[in-house]
C-alpha cells in the first residue's frame, strides 16, 4: 500500500507532566510545592531558586542544596462512539512517570546570594495507549478510507509520546535593603518530544499480506530565557513577591527515524515556545508556629508562538484557541515540635480556552486532558540534623468530567467523554551548611 500523507500528524505531540499547571508550564518543580502548593513568597528551603529567587538572601548565611523526585501516577480517560456499529470505544493511560528530578543549589552571604539549578519546565512524563486511542482510531479510518477498499481493518494499535524540557538556571540575588531584596536569573531550556505509534491493516478483501505501519519519531529545540524577581518584606510578619519569567522561543526539529504514513517531513520545524509567566505570592506568619501562603500565576499563553492548526479549525492559532491560564493556591504550614513541619494546600488551576472545542482537535489532547483542574496537597518536613531536613508529600488532582463536541472528521461532530485524576508522591532533602 502506498504511503499516505495523514489529515492529523502525529509529528508533535507536547504535552504536560501534570495538568494541574497550565498546557505546558510546570508548576510542580520541587517535593516542597507538593507539600506546600504555594512558594512564591516561601523562604525555608533551597527550592525558592525558582520560586522566589529574590528571597535567597534570607536564608542562612553559606551554602543550601535541595534535591527532589517526584513519581506521577495519571489516568486520562476519553470514550467515544463512531457509529456505524462500532459501540462505544474507551481509553485509559497506561503505567507511571516515577521519575521527575530537580537539584538547586545557592550560596548566601552578607547581602547577596548566587543560585543554580536544574528541573524540569515542561514535559517530564510518558503519554501512553499501548491498545490506542482517538488518535489512532482516527489515522486507521484515513487510511483504510484512502486505500480504496485494500484493507478492512487496523488492528493493534499503539501510541506513545514522551516530553521533557530540561531547564538550567542560573542568577544573582541581592539585598537592597532590609526590607527589599531583587534577583535576576538566565535560562536555558533544552526540549525533546519522542512519538512512537503504529498499527497494523489485515483484513484486505484482496488477498494483501497483512500491513504494519509504525511511526518513530523526535522533535528538538531549545532556547534562552530570563527572570526577574523582588521580594519586600511589608511588615514583621508579611511577605510580598512578583516574579516574572520571559517567554522562552522552541523552535522544534523533526527527526524522522520511520514512518510509513508519510506523515511527517525529517527536517522540517515547528513552534512551541514555553509562554512567559507572571507570578505573584506573600507569606503571613499568623503566629510563632503558623504561615499562611498565597499564590497568582497568570501564564501567557496566548502571546506565544504554537502555529497554526490544520483546516479542520480554520488554520487557527493553536495559542489563540488555548487562551491563557491562571492558578490560584493557597497553603499553610504548622511547626508541630522543634524538628517536624506540617503543610496543606490546595490549588486551582483556570484554563481560559476561547475555542476549547478547537484546540481539542490537535494530536495529544484527548490522551491527556488538559483542563481546569483542583489539587489538594499534604506533606511534612522532618529536620534530621540541624543542616539536614527531609521532605515527604502526596497531591491528588480532581477533574471535572466533561464531553468535548469535537470535529475530528469532517464534517462530523463526535462527542468524546474525558475524564482525569492524578496522583503525585514526593521526596525531598534540603541541605544547608
Amino acid at each position: 500500500m502506498r504511503k499516505i500523507l495523514l489529515l492529523s500528524t502525529l509529528c508533535s505531540l507536547l504535552i504536560s507532566a501534570t495538568a494541574m499547571a497550565q498546557l505546558d508550564n510546570l508548576a510542580n518543580v520541587s517535593a516542597e510545592w507538593v507539600r506546600t502548593p504555594a512558594r512564591n513568597a516561601a523562604t525555608d528551603a533551597g527550592d525558592i531558586v525558582v520560586y522566589n529567587p529574590a528571597g535567597l538572601v534570607r536564608l542562612s548565611e553559606g551554602f543550601t542544596i535541595n534535591i527532589g523526585n517526584q513519581s506521577l501516577f495519571r489516568k486520562p480517560t476519553h470514550s467515544y462512539d463512531m457509529g456505524f456499529g462500532m459501540g462505544q470505544q474507551t481509553f485509559t493511560q497506561d503505567g507511571a512517570d516515577p521519575f521527575l528530578p530537580n537539584l538547586y543549589a545557592s550560596y548566601h552571604k552578607e547581602n547577596w546570594a548566587l543560585f543554580t539549578g536544574i528541573f524540569m519546565s515542561g514535559g517530564g512524563a510518558t503519554m501512553n495507549y499501548p491498545t490506542g486511542s482517538i488518535t489512532t482510531d482516527m489515522i486507521g479510518m484515513q487510511v483504510l478510507s484512502a486505500a480504496q477498499g485494500a484493507y478492512g481493518m487496523a488492528e493493534n494499535q499503539h501510541i506513545k509520546a514522551s516530553s521533557m524540557y530540561l531547564t538550567t538556571t542560573i542568577g544573582m540575588s541581592f539585598a537592597i535593603t532590609d526590607q527589599l531584596s531583587v534577583a535576576a536569573a538566565g535560562r536555558f531550556t533544552d526540549a525533546k518530544n519522542k512519538t512512537e505509534g503504529g498499527m497494523t491493516f489485515t483484513q484486505s478483501p484482496m488477498g494483501l499480506p497483512d500491513a504494519p505501519y509504525a511511526l518513530n519519531t523526535e522533535d528538538n529545540a531549545n532556547g534562552f530565557g530570563g527572570v526577574i524577581s523582588m521580594m519586600m518584606k511589608a511588615s514583621p510578619r508579611l511577605n510580598l513577591t512578583i516574579r516574572y519569567e520571559s517567554a522562552v522561543k522552541l523552535d522544534f526539529k523533526t527527526t524522522t527515524k520511520q514512518d510509513d504514513f508519510g506523515a511527517t517531513v525529517d527536517g522540517s520545524k515547528s513552534r512551541r515556545d514555553l509562554p512567559a509567566v507572571l507570578a505573584m505570592g506573600g507569606a503571613y506568619a499568623a503566629g510563632s508556629s503558623v504561615k499562611i501562603y498565597g499564590d497568582i500565576n497568570y501564564y501567557f499563553q496566548k502571546n506565544a508562538n504554537w502555529d497554526k492548526s490544520t483546516m479542520a479549525t480554520n488554520e487557527s492559532n493553536w495559542s489563540d484557541m488555548a487562551g491563557d491560564a491562571t492558578t490560584y493556591a493557597l497553603a499553610t504550614t504548622i511547626q508541630t515540635s522543634p524538628k517536624m513541619m506540617m503543610s496543606i494546600g490546595g490549588a486551582y488551576t483556570d484554563f481560559m480556552y476561547s475555542n476549547r472545542e478547537g484546540y481539542y482537535t490537535k494530536t495529544g489532547a484527548y490522551e491527556t486532558v488538559p483542563d481546569d483542574n483542583f489539587n489538594m496537597n499534604i506533606g511534612c518536613s522532618y529536620k534530621i540534623t540541624n543542616a539536614l531536613s527531609m521532605t515527604l508529600a502526596y497531591m491528588h488532582i480532581f477533574y471535572k468530567d466533561q464531553t468535548i463536541n469535537a470535529a475530528l472528521m469532517q464534517p462530523m461532530e463526535v462527542p468524546v467523554k474525558v475524564s482525569n485524576k492524578a496522583d503525585v508522591i514526593a521526596v525531598g532533602l534540603n541541605l544547608q551548611f
